[in-house]
């Protein structure tokens, strides 16, 4: 295996495999600009997001609870309830002589200081042992921290689940809030404020109807109930049982009771809820993620993009039955292709009775020309933060 230490530059082409094909599909978007996009997606956020949920504190007096605690912690420009720290990085990383090798999405959440859990783990070599100094390595190859093995870690890759090593030195950290006390209280939620535009260009009215059509994990669903003061009906719907479990007690450590959760395929919620009888709807759907950062490895091809394009629209064809004439549809996407965006809306428009407006409030880059033009496109190498797309459209 080849390690690439923190010293030596990381080769994008190693880490991002994309067909020629769908290198083309974002030339389209990014021009002469894609290798900037591309090594951009290799790093994460300048800033880690997390949200105040309004409902329980007001933002200000968080932001200075956790000043007082010694966080580096700021309120952001546009919106009261998101707040951020800074995400420190890259740091030079020591090469050890040992190392245990992760999965992907171990190795990503590993480089931005997470400890090693059983699940994530690929290979343990045989010179690990309690209390040994170990570089935590990706498959294909990346160094992504510096850690130390945990006590009792044969006990824990034995049962497949348990502490395997504890980090000391990410290639990225930021302070871990899981075990604070705000989010223990339900005060807070990690996310992107990228994700957090979604219930921002949405803008439902108190008292109203909403679906979360793809809701898990549930970051939307409870922005958007806290934004509507926790007044009228919100629905978040998951096909995934552990996903909806999952969503379940998310919205319980938030206090969000009025939270209604069903577990179905929310392609058949017109015959679950009835047709035109929904204000508002949010879908995210399944999406080739390309946006999302920092990446490790990631593979794919334009045929994977089109095959989730056309999965994409069968969630909009759902949509549209759902809402009432005059309803609002907000589509959005982790990705960065035009066929799982653009293309997507002007499908909506041309074949399910959608108009595109405005996707206010204007904090990033326009869509492309035509139906995406009023959408908001947010660029990893131009914004620091999670690649996305969000729309707006109303039921004719």
């Amino acid at each position: 295996m080849t390690v690439l230490g923190l010293d030596i530059h990381v080769d994008v082409g190693r880490v991002l495999l994309y067909d020629n094909e769908l290198l083309d599909e974002l030339r389209r978007v990014y021009g002469h600009s894609l290798h900037v996009l591309l090594t951009a997606l290799t790093a994460p956020p300048r800033r880690y997001y997390f949200r105040v949920n309004v409902l329980r504190r007001e933002p200000g007096v968080v932001l200075d609870e956790m000043r007082a605690e010694g966080y580096r912690v700021y309120m952001d420009e546009h919106w009261g309830e998101a707040l951020w720290l800074p995400v420190v990085g890259p740091q030079r990383i020591q090469l050890h002589d040992c190392m245990i090798v992760v999965d992907k999405r171990a190795a990503e959440s590993v480089m931005m200081g997470a400890n090693l859990y059983a699940p994530g783990v690929v290979k343990v070599e045989n010179c690990v042992a309690p209390g040994r100094e170990v570089n935590i390595v990706s498959e294909n190859g990346v160094v992504v921290a510096e850690a130390v093995a945990a006590e009792g870690f044969q006990e824990a890759l034995r049962r497949g689940r348990g502490l395997i090593a504890r980090t000391v030195r990410p290639l990225y950290s930021v302070p871990s809030l899981r075990e604070t006390r705000w989010h223990r209280e339900g005060v807070i939620y990690e996310q992107s404020v990228s994700s957090m535009t979604v219930g921002r260009v949405l803008g439902a009215e108190p008292g109203s109807v909403v679906v979360d059509m793809c809701a898990a994990p549930g970051g939307k669903t409870g922005h958007i109930y806290e934004l509507m003061g926790g007044r009228g009906r919100v629905i978040a719907v998951d096909h995934s049982r552990s996903k909806t479990r999952r969503l379940r007690e998310e919205m319980e450590r938030l206090g969000h009771r009025g939270v209604e959760i069903i577990l179905a395929d929310a392609r058949r919620l017109p015959e679950i809820l009835g047709e035109g009888v929904v204000d508002y709807v949010v879908l995210d759907p399944p999406c080739s993620s390309i946006g999302v950062i920092p990446k490790i490895y990631d593979k794919k091809s334009i045929e994977d993009i089109e095959k989730l394009a056309r999965y994409q629209r069968s969630f909009l064809r759902a949509a549209a039955r759902l809402l009432k004439p005059g309803g609002v549809l907000v589509y959005s996407t982790c990705t960065v292709t035009v066929s799982e965006n653009e293309a997507n809306i002007e499908y909506a428009v041309k074949r399910l009775g959608f108009t595109v407006e405005d996707a206010w409030p204007r904090r990033w880059s326009r869509g492309l020309g035509g139906y995406g033009a009023a959408a908001q496109r947010v660029h990893p190498h131009v914004h620091g933060s999670t690649g996305y797309f969000v729309a707006r459209l109303r039921r004719r």
